[in-house]
């Protein structure tokens, strides 16, 4: 073979140009002559001195069918990743629609945190609901939500009132967030920021013109549904609550400011922390009560306050005689809020709800001051 017997012969042949013409002309009268004073013995080839120009032909006849094998296992592996995400998405239980019920959240909420489209990523929220507690901040969300330039986050991630959280930082933060477009406004809404002392400041650090939504209801009513939410949890473990009463005055009839539903309706001693970091015009103080009776109204100065165009029209919302509120709609969308929500409260004697509202009087008009608006709570008789 050239490459272990006559290899200087080959390294030769390769310098000479000249002489691999010669084989060539030589080998072309060897075809015609059948005879050649050649010895092929002695016969250097120059495929002999290349032995990859051996396969050449074959290469050339095989390469066709090798891209096209290629091109059909990523084609391939392509529609597998595709098939086993999709299957991986309908076996998700919590993404399953027939798991839906109109008691609880919307399973393409979940879906929705998990779609990435063209043009869209993970930022951090523009707005936040800070509160308040049972006055209505999951309504608002949803409500918001019809808005087309408005991606709300599904869950209360508690990132600026929770330690463990905040510690790890605010790109896990983000990544809490769902898409959304350059030109839309993430929202967030965690209740209890509103009356953690650390959250102002902590907001604050991450984007110190940032939008804030405060909503807030009748100081009264709001603590007798924290109350019924509370027995409700209770109930469900098997576990019975202190009645009303019990909880919320002392034994020498004075209302009990430790107990914690009470002290959150005094909105004016939290309000005044909020103020200290922020600028009044960054907080849009919501009136809750409003929200219930005709959510359109209060939906409209949202939308001026945050810049928006006026997109969420009246026939959004419809009002649920089963539920006893509003709930919301487009050609999209058909959501109420779920159980939890418009439970029944206890009755109060009328004697204790005028000793609640005369609490709340001089925190009220407080708060009234703070805002620069009269909400028109009760003041008790």
């Amino acid at each position: 073979m050239c490459r272990n017997e006559k290899k200087s012969q080959c390294i030769e042949n390769r310098e000479n140009v000249h002489f691999n013409r010669w084989v060539e002309f030589s080998m072309s009268v060897k075809k015609e002559t059948g005879s050649s004073s050649l010895s092929t013995n002695n016969l250097v080839s120059v495929d002999d001195c290349h032995p990859s120009s051996k396969n050449a032909g074959t290469w050339n006849l095989t390469k066709s069918h090798f891209f096209a094998v290629l091109v059909f296992l990523s084609t391939f592996s392509f529609c597998m990743v595709v098939h086993y995400s999709r299957r991986e998405i309908l076996e998700d239980t919590k993404l399953r629609l027939d798991n839906y019920h109109d008691e609880e959240s919307i399973n393409l909420d979940i879906l929705k945190q998990r779609v990435q489209f063209t043009r869209t990523k993970r930022r951090l929220p523009q707005v936040i609901i800070i509160g308040v507690r049972k006055g209505g901040t999951r309504a608002l969300l949803e409500f918001l939500n019809v808005h087309p330039m408005v991606q709300k986050s599904s869950v209360e991630v508690h990132f600026f009132d929770n330690d463990a959280k905040h510690s790890l930082g605010l790109e896990w933060y983000r990544r809490q967030m769902p898409f959304s477009f350059p030109e839309q406004i993430t929202i967030e809404k965690s209740p209890s920021y509103f009356i953690t002392d650390k959250v102002p400041e902590r907001i604050h650090e991450m984007n110190s013109s940032i939008k804030l939504l405060l909503i807030v209801r009748d100081p009264v009513t709001r603590l007798i549904s924290d109350y019924s939410q509370l027995a409700a949890n209770k109930a469900k473990k098997g576990k019975i609550l202190p009645s009303f009463k019990e909880l919320v005055l002392n034994r020498d009839g004075q209302v009990n400011v430790n107990y914690r539903a009470v002290k959150i309706s005094m909105y004016s001693i939290y309000l005044k922390k909020w103020l200290k970091v922020f600028s009044r015009h960054q907080i849009l103080v919501v009136n809750g009560d409003q929200l219930i009776r005709d959510p359109f109204i209060e939906l409209q100065q949202i939308e001026d306050f945050l810049g928006l165009k006026h997109r969420i029209k009246r026939e959004n919302f419809y009002y649920n005689k089963t539920k006893g509120f509003f709930c919301v709609q487009n050609n999209t969308l058909n959501k109420c809020l779920n159980e939890s929500k418009g439970r029944k409260h206890p009755e109060i004697s009328p004697r204790l709800l005028s000793r609640l509202r005369r609490f709340y009087v001089p925190y009220n008009k407080e708060f009234y001051r703070a805002v620069g608006r009269s909400f028109g709570w009760p003041e008790g008789y």
